[in-house]
This record gives C-alpha cells, sequence and structure tokens, in this order.
C-alpha cells in the first residue's frame, strides 16, 4: 500500500457479530461487517462506491487463503457507513469456495479487508478472528454423534437449551453462557494519519518523514547520487554525455559518443555569367546558355548544366530565379519550363541597355528551367551579351 494510498482514505469502527446460533439444525452461513470509510482529514465518504474484498486466512496472518470473497459497488451511507454479511460476497479465490467449508477448529483464523476507493484495492489490515466465527463451528454440537446403547432412552432434552445469543455494547463482545472479551484493548482498527511531515497510527507510534525524503543529485563530474546515503554507489553518467554539433560545409548535425549524422539537406544554387555573341532571328525566341560557372561564378551541386544553360531541380519545393543581361531594343526575355514559355520576366524594352528580372516558381523534382532571348525588330540581329543566370531553392 502507498503512502499516497494512506493520505486519501482510511476505514474506521471494524465490528465483527456473527449470526445467532438458531433453534434446529440451521446456522447462520454469515458474519456481519460494518465500519465508516472517511478521508484523512475525518470526513465521512458519503454515499460513495466502493468495493469490499474480504480474506479469511488459516495458521497466521501471513498464511494460507482459505477463503475470499467481492463486495462489488457497496454504497456507503449518509453517515459513511458500510454494512455487509461475508459469506454472501461473490467468491474469488482460496481453498474453499464457500464460507461453510471453512474448517473453524483446526487453526487459528483471520479476516484481512481490502477496500477499493478509485483505482486500486488499499488493505485496510488483517486482525484475529476471535470467538466470533466460531459460532458457525458450534453447529457442529447440533449434528448427530455415534449411537449410544440399547437401552431405556431416558426424557429427550430440549433443543433450545443450546441457543448462544452474541453481543457487543460498544467495548465488550460476549455470548451467553461463555466468555467476555474487550475490544478497545486490541486497538482495532487502527488508523493512519498524516500530519505534516509526521506519519502516526491511532494508539501506536509516530514516525517522522522529514529526514526519509531524499533526492536525486548530479554533480559536476557527471555522477548521480542519492542524499543521505552515503552507502548508496554514484552512477557515472560522463560516458553517456553527448554534444551535438553542426557542420556549415556540408549541412550535417552530428551527435557524439555513437549518436550518428543527420543530413539537413544542402545548399542548392547556381550563379551561370555570359560574354558571347548571339544571333537573334526576328520573333523567335533562343535560348541564352549562360556557360560561366568560375571565378565570380559557380553552382553548388550538379543541377545547372553550363552546357545547355538548363537548371534540374532536385526537390520539390519553391525556386527563385534571376536574369541579368544586356538587350537590344524591342526584345524580351523569357523563362521557360521544359522549353516551353512560362513567364515573360523582362521586356518588351523600349531601349537598348541591362536589365533584370526575377520569378519565383513552384517547381517538382526534374522540372527543367532555362532562359530564352526574342527580340521583335524584324530581320536578324548578331548581339554580344553579358550579364548572369542565377537561381535557388527557397525551400
Amino acid at each position: 500500500m502507498t503512502l499516497e494510498g494512506f493520505k486519501r482514505y482510511y476505514v474506521l469502527l471494524i465490528a465483527l457479530l456473527a449470526g445467532f446460533v438458531s433453534m434446529g439444525q440451521n446456522v447462520p452461513l454469515g458474519i456481519s461487517y460494518q465500519a465508516v470509510a472517511r478521508d484523512n482529514y475525518g470526513k465521512e465518504l458519503i454515499n460513495k462506491s466502493i468495493d469490499v474484498k474480504f480474506s479469511i486466512i488459516s495458521g497466521n496472518p501471513l498464511g494460507t487463503v482459505v477463503y475470499q470473497e467481492l463486495h462489488a459497488k457497496v454504497i456507503t451511507t449518509k453517515f459513511g457507513v458500510f454494512s455487509l454479511i461475508i459469506g454472501t460476497g461473490t467468491p474469488t479465490g482460496g481453498t474453499f469456495g464457500e464460507l461453510s467449508q471453512i474448517q473453524w477448529g483446526s487453526a487459528p483464523h483471520y479476516l484481512r479487508v481490502e477496500v477499493k476507493f478509485d483505482n486500486d484495492f488499499i488493505d485496510m489490515g488483517t486482525m484475529p478472528f476471535l470467538s466470533v466465527p466460531y459460532a458457525l463451528y458450534a453447529q457442529k454440537s447440533l449434528e448427530s454423534g455415534p449411537a449410544g446403547p440399547k437401552g431405556d432412552p431416558g426424557p429427550k432434552g430440549d433443543p433450545a437449551t443450546d441457543d448462544q445469543t452474541l453481543s457487543f455494547n460498544g467495548n465488550n463482545l460476549s455470548i451467553s453462557g461463555g466468555n467476555t472479551v474487550n475490544l478497545s484493548t486490541l486497538n482495532i482498527p487502527h488508523q493512519l494519519t498524516l500530519l505534516g511531515d509526521t506519519l502516526s497510527i491511532l494508539g501506536g507510534n509516530k514516525v517522522g518523514l522529514t529526514n526519509q525524503i531524499q533526492d536525486l543529485v548530479l554533480d559536476v563530474n557527471n555522477k548521480l547520487k542519492i542524499t543521505k546515503n552515503v552507502s548508496a554507489t554514484a552512477i557515472d553518467l560522463s560516458k553517456f554525455t553527448q554534444t551535438l554539433s553542426f557542420n556549415q560545409d556540408n549541412y550535417q548535425l552530428s551527435l557524439s559518443n555513437g549518436g550518428g549524422t543527420a543530413s539537413l539537406g544542402q545548399i542548392i544554387a547556381f550563379r551561370a555569367g555570359i560574354a558571347s555573341t548571339v544571333n537573334l532571328p526576328n520573333n523567335t525566341p533562343v535560348n541564352i546558355v549562360f556557360n560561366q560557372v568560375t571565378g565570380v561564378y559557380y553552382t553548388d551541386g550538379i543541377y545547372y548544366n553550363s552546357s545547355s544553360g538548363s537548371f534540374t531541380a532536385p526537390f520539390n519545393g519553391i525556386y527563385s530565379f534571376s536574369v541579368f543581361i544586356n538587350l537590344p531594343i524591342g526584345s524580351s526575355v523569357i523563362i521557360n519550363l521544359f522549353g516551353d514559355p512560362y513567364e515573360t520576366i523582362i521586356g518588351p524594352t523600349n531601349s537598348i541597355g541591362s536589365f533584370r528580372g526575377t520569378l519565383t516558381m513552384k517547381l517538382n523534382k526534374g522540372d527543367e528551367v532555362n532562359a530564352s532571348v526574342l527580340q521583335n525588330n524584324g530581320y536578324t540581329i548578331p548581339f554580344s551579351f553579358t550579364g548572369s543566370f542565377s537561381g535557388y531553392k527557397v525551400y
């Protein structure tokens, strides 16, 4: 049972009452049980549904369970009281399947009570049976004995003279014609309470819990220790220490000490230049090959082809392209997708000069993009181009 369980609930005022031994051959096969359910503040648990489990143990409190039964969904009264008859619940285990099969005279017997308030059963303690259930054993005296000698049978006795009555006055349990037991000296039940850091039991000792509280501490040497226990072994966690690092050259994230690496992708970008003369026929687009990729120009990855002037998208994503180029009058720059016009980003120009245009595109893996120039001067123009074509993956 956890300390948390003690803090929340307890059962108080346990009373055991056996059924009366009646006239004739029928003895009530049941033991009355009554208790009050309270929370840790002493307040009655009113109209609460609980489950109660009884276990009858033979020999000693840790001996064999000879009978066990469950009373499910027991509802407490407006005073927190619940009353049950041991022997009328649902059998759930033990050597015997019925209360009547228990051999009461073979050994001392004990009663363990468990109550489930919310999720788990809480052990409310184990107590010895006194003379209470032995009223059940007394039915053996009503069974026929061996036949006596033949002769004059004599007068018949009165079976009513064998009747006994069990009574309880709050402290003393007594049976007519038998002994009286003072239950107040047995401290039944024991009530656990927690006040601050002090745990106490009714009629028993108190235990201070302040010095029992321990904590885990990780020192500067990465050793894990438990406080208030000098004999406890410290655990060296230094061998489990790992360092996370990032390599900007290859965009890899690494975890030391066997942690492995993970690629965060790569830079996808290019900037290619042109310095060449191209014949521009009238009203016919011409692919412009930006074939310079060294010096101030570059290509990260192998996705720009400087021979064809085309960029091939390696991944799905958003890409940005820019063209900066000198143009003759009446010219336009077109961005193509798989060789077909996608969008005009410059022109038509109304003068000769250098112009810039940009475009953002959503591409699928494998899409090809290039730039072309279209002029409408009415004749073929040989034109010396200078400028650049650049692009990169946004995300």
